[in-house]
């Protein structure tokens, strides 16, 4: 019982801190002048909510002779397929986590005269605002579940506030709390519980709760289909491992087929909006955008100033450590994660945006921390005295480097896209730039990337990356 409270304690602290610090910097302050949470990437998550719920026109017909300019608002930003209709350009699946609070907001909207309820005003932004901290602390609790069946309470607790103090999980649970990275994190969190518990007793509920998880990644982000590594090779460690698994998954077939299932029928429904708006069951609707995979940018996307994974949260060098003792000791998630951290760091870094665009630090990682931060925990269970105090210095400093840096990135000292070797360590110790000289001296060292080279395949900027 003392082992659960300890974490408890752990828990209660972290869901304190995001809502304390979130009040602290509104983050939705200027809802009413320009949108500043639903805007740009999110934007296009949220955009089926108001098209169906104030607008009743999924395929923006509205937009046509509406007199608001949407476009330069940052509300609707719609592609166009060939068939000349209209169509969301990401999947459906941050709408769909937004629903319960987007609804909340929406009728008090309806029901405050002097509310503007068009689906933009500041009571939505508060409204997904809190559907982050709702889903930020599930996603900790099942981590923090899958944790203490590895680690003791302390290192528990270590991790937990390592991961969400120490990386830029922070930032995105506070400062852009709309963003998909937090939302992905808590799914991926429970699929990971989920797992654990699918190979000692696998039943209807599981199989249908994994389907369920599983097919509402994808609708968050398609390339998330890649968890469904992580449960295949759950406890796989050898060959012989392998087979074992191979034979078990032909003992379950019949729940495996639901679990499929479930996946594909949570899936259909964006397969049936493509149909509906596009003619076609499956669009890319990144129109102009692709990945390419024979010339990755995987240097430039671990190491570089722009926006480098590990440049920008450091305390994941300790994963790759990590990595080896888990090996070792035969650990359930060593597999799972050698593969999936393979895998997708060849994905993102073959995207033609391998930065990502505007952000801190490499974001897309952030869906895959509930995996990455095990190995840590292997380095801070060791008996060596020297190595456990030295990673737990390294994690301290880890933590006060991520919380300084994020305070750089909301004063804009860290530029969201056009950091340059020579603005980082030109402003390394700057926390908020004092003067227009600052500025200015900034802005002769950032190097913007130049996107349309970047979507032919061609290199967006030409210097050394460190």
């Amino acid at each position: 019982m003392k082992k659960v409270s300890f974490v408890r304690l752990t828990l209660i602290a972290i869901l304190l801190i995001q809502i304390v610090v979130i009040f602290n910097i509104r983050p939705w302050k200027n809802a009413e002048k320009q949108n500043a949470l639903i805007n740009w990437d999110v934007t296009s998550y949220y955009s089926y909510l108001p098209a169906v719920f104030v607008h009743q026109d999924l395929k923006f017909n509205f937009l046509k002779n509406s007199t608001i300019n949407y476009a330069e608002k940052h509300q609707f930003w719609p592609e166009t397929a060939p068939n000349g209709n209209k169509v969301v350009k990401t999947t459906m699946g941050m709408s769909i986590l937004y629903l319960p609070f987007f609804l909340v907001a929406h009728t008090f909207a309806i029901l405050s005269p002097e509310v503007n309820a068009n689906g933009f005003s500041k009571v939505y932004e508060i409204g997904l605002t809190f559907s982050c901290v709702f889903y930020l602390i599930i996603g900790m609790y099942f981590l923090s579940k899958i944790l203490l069946k590895l680690y003791d309470k302390k290192i528990v607790s270590i991790l937990l506030l390592l991961v969400f103090l120490g990386s830029n999980l922070f930032f995105y649970s506070t400062s852009e709390p709309c963003m998909s990275h937090a939302y992905t994190f808590s799914l991926a969190s429970i699929l990971m519980y989920l797992t654990t518990k699918v190979f000692k007793s696998f039943d209807l509920k599981t199989a249908v709760l994994l389907g369920l998880i599983l097919g509402l990644l994808f609708l968050v982000r398609p390339t998330n289909i890649l968890f469904g590594l992580v449960c295949f090779l759950f406890n796989v460690y050898s060959w012989k491992s392998f087979k074992e698994r191979l034979l078990w998954s032909l003992e379950n077939t019949k729940l495996l087929v639901l679990t499929i299932l479930v996946t594909l029928s949570i899936c259909s429904i964006q397969f049936i909006y493509w149909k509906w708006a596009t003619g076609d069951w499956i669009f890319n609707s990144y129109v102009g955008e692709r990945f390419y995979f024979d010339r990755p940018r995987i240097l430039n996307f671990l190491f570089s100033y722009r926006k480098g994974w590990l440049v920008y949260s450091p305390i994941f060098i300790l994963s790759f450590l990590g990595l080896y003792k888990m090996h070792k000791n035969k650990n359930e998630w060593g597999l799972p994660i050698i593969i999936t951290l393979i895998a997708t760091i060849y994905l993102f870094s073959s995207w033609w945006c391998w930065w990502f665009g505007g952000g801190f630090g490499m974001r897309p990682m952030i869906d895959y921390y509930p995996l990455l931060i095990i190995p840590i925990g292997e380095l801070l269970k060791q008996k060596l005295t020297l190595l456990k105090n030295g990673v737990l210095t390294f994690i301290i400093a880890g933590i006060s480097f991520n919380l300084f840096q994020t305070l750089q990135r909301r004063s804009l000292v860290i530029h969201w896209d056009s950091m340059s070797k020579e603005s980082y360590w030109a402003f390394f110790t700057t926390i908020k730039m004092e003067s227009q000289e600052d500025w200015d001296r900034q802005e002769n060292l950032l190097i913007k990337p130049n996107y349309d080279k970047a979507r032919k395949g061609e290199s967006e900027y030409d210097f050394e990356i460190l």
